[in-house]
This record gives C-alpha cells, structure tokens and sequence, in this order.
C-alpha cells in the first residue's frame, strides 16, 4: 500500500509540474502572438479607446495600413453579438484599402461592464449610439463622411443608418441582410412547410409559426422566446443552422487576440448566453432578440438611398431568408446597387474571408470610393 501511495504521489506531482508549464508555455506563447498582432503597421494605425456616447463607456478599435484611406466603421450583430474577439482577422483583410473602425454596441463585447448587469437596451438607444458614434468618428478624423458596413442586425442597423442620415455616409455595405422579421417568418414558413409535408410532428410546429406582427404583439417575451425555441426544432431536424465553418481559425483567432485579457474573455462569457436555451433577463438584449421587435427596425419599405449599396448573402441563409433580401435587393432606388451571394448560410459572408475581401476590393478597384 505504501509503494503504490508512493507511485501515486509521484505521479501526481509530475502530472502537476507537467500540466503548470504547459499552462505557462502557453500564456508566453499567447503574449508573444498578442505583442505580433497589436503592432501597429508602418505608416498606419492601430488604436483602441473607449468613447463615451450618450453616457456609456463603449469600445472601438482603428485598424488600417494607411491612415489616410477613408473610414468604415464596422457594426455587428445581435443584437448584442459582439465580434471584437474573434472577428479582426476578417476585417483586416480590408485593412489596406480602408481605415476599419471596429465597434462593441452598447452593453455587449468589450463595452460590457458589470454596472449594466441586469440593464436592458432598446433599439432607441441604439440608433442615438449609432449617430452619435458617427458623429464622433467625423470629428475624429476630420472628414466629412464614412463608409459603413454591418452583418446581420448590423447590416440593417447601417441601413436605418444611412437612410436617415445620408449627410454622414458615402455607402453602404450590407452582409447577411435582414429586411422585414415578418416578411422573413413567412417565408421561412413557406419552404419549412414544404420540407415537413411528410413529417407530421415537425409539420405541425410549422403551420404554428407566427408571422403577423399582432400575433407577436399579443405574447409576453416569454412566450415569444418560447415561439422562437419551438421553431428552433424543425432547424435542429433538418439541419438548418449555419455550420460556422471558417476559412481561417477562429481558435487561434480567440487565442491570440490582441485586445482581450483572460479577464474580458470571462466577462464576455458571463454577459453572452451562448444559445437560445440559456437566455434569461440577465442579458442586456434579452428583450431585443424577441420577434415582437422586429417591425422597428424593418426596411421593407425603405427602398431610396441617396448613397450606393452593395449586399453580400450566404444563398442558404435561412436565418433571414436569402429569397427575402434578394427580392428588397431589386426594389432599391440608388445611385448604384450591387449583389453578390456567396456559397453557404448566415455567417458565409464573414466566415468566408477572402472572398469577403475579394468581393470588397472589387467594389473599390471598380468603382473607387
């Protein structure tokens, strides 16, 4: 018993020492790639602050080769779903023809702080932060107007954007654009009912999805996020989700990361619920996410841009429906509009990052700034 609590000591001690300098090896290994990454290039910027807009602290990121190519400033999605820790490899990719103001949104990301636990954010507040950001990046670089570019709740974000205040941009890039939450529900409901005529069960759930703002109007955000997780089922069946698959590792992207200590990575984890299962009133978003919301925020009949607008979609984009978008894409009144589809669902436009680059260069190397 001795000679086996002996070996078993041992063995501990060294699975102990083993285990700490790896940990340790890895910590020298992350600091020295972070200490690459935040190099600022030569003749460019690479700045990071926190900007006080409308009486939050909320942060940015300026990334360019040359800081004298114009500005794009970069909203994400959600809403509520930063990008800051995983999505700077993507757009520096456009690094060399813009200077890329990247922006963590209200109470989310690198702009969460633990004084707005519990505090929750309306799309008012939002569009104000939006303009205000604008308004500030104006003065910033002392330029008269911005490109902008957003994903998913961002890229409709831009567009109320840029509808209301053409005076501040110049275009408009919209990534997995969402027009019309019901226009979307019905067409999602259209193609789901179609897919389950031989499934019973499933085919159900889907004559039961909602898709008239009044049916909405009428549920608590309980029932509406209960909705949402009934219709998740047929996603789940009939693997609708977005794979997430990456052109590029968003592993070593995390690791790396310039910007995050171990720290922001835990608050990050403590304010963002990482699926729909785990959503409850402790999220700062958790009452913009339900469906009832989405008429605020619609473009459907928004169609007149005084500035030009080019879409990128995932054409298996059942999130918001690539068929929806595509057809707001033909109705568009702008002194230019261009769309682009690239192979794969919601995410494909970012996740698939040279193409995204080849697609933005393009634009610029045809039709300038």
């Amino acid at each position: 018993m001795k000679t086996f609590l002996k070996i078993f000591t041992k063995a501990l001690k060294w699975t102990v020492i083993i285990a700490a300098s790896l940990i340790i090896l890895a910590l020298v290994v992350r600091f020295i790639g972070q200490r690459i990454l935040a190099k600022t290039p030569e003749g460019g910027i690479n700045e990071s602050m926190y900007v006080d807009i409308n009486g939050s602290k909320q942060w940015i990121n300026i990334y360019g080769q040359d800081k004298n190519n114009p500005v794009l400033l970069f909203l994400h999605g959600g809403p509520g779903g930063a990008l800051s820790y995983e999505g700077y490899p993507v757009l520096r990719k456009i690094s060399d023809i813009y200077t890329v103001v990247y922006w963590d949104q209200r109470a989310c990301g690198l702009s969460w702080s633990e004084d707005q636990a519990g505090t929750h954010v309306s799309f008012e507040q939002l569009f104000e932060d939006g303009e205000a950001m604008t308004e500030f990046l104006l003065d910033y670089f002392g330029v008269e107007k911005i490109s902008v570019m957003g994903v998913s709740w961002g890229a409709v974000f831009g567009a109320n954007l840029v509808l209301d205040h053409p005076e501040y941009y110049d275009r408009l890039y919209a990534l997995s654009l969402i027009v019309d939450g019901m226009e979307t529900q019905k067409a999602y409901r259209e193609m789901v009912l179609e897919l389950t005529k031989d499934d019973p069960e499933m085919h159900v759930i889907a004559e039961n999805i909602l898709t008239e703002q009044s049916q909405y109007d009428a549920l608590t955000y309980d029932e509406q996020i209960a909705a949402t997780l009934e219709q998740a089922k047929i996603d789940e069946k009939y693997q609708l989700y977005d794979s997430y698959e990456a052109d590029f590792n968003t592993g070593f992207a995390m690791f790396f990361n310039p910007y995050y200590s171990l720290k922001d990575y835990y608050n990050l984890f403590r304010s963002t619920p990482m699926d729909v299962d785990s959503l409850d009133e402790s999220f700062c978003y958790y009452y913009l996410i339900s469906s009832g919301s989405y008429e605020i925020f619609s473009v459907l009949d928004r169609t007149d841009y005084e500035v030009p607008v080019y879409i990128i979609m995932g054409d298996k984009d059942y999130n918001v429906m690539t068929s929806v978008t595509r057809e707001y894409f033909e109705t568009i009144n702008a002194p230019y509009k261009e769309y682009f589809e690239v192979e794969g669902g919601h995410g494909a436009p970012m996740l698939n990052s040279e193409e995204f680059k080849e697609i933005i260069h393009g634009i610029v190397a045809e039709n300038g700034y």
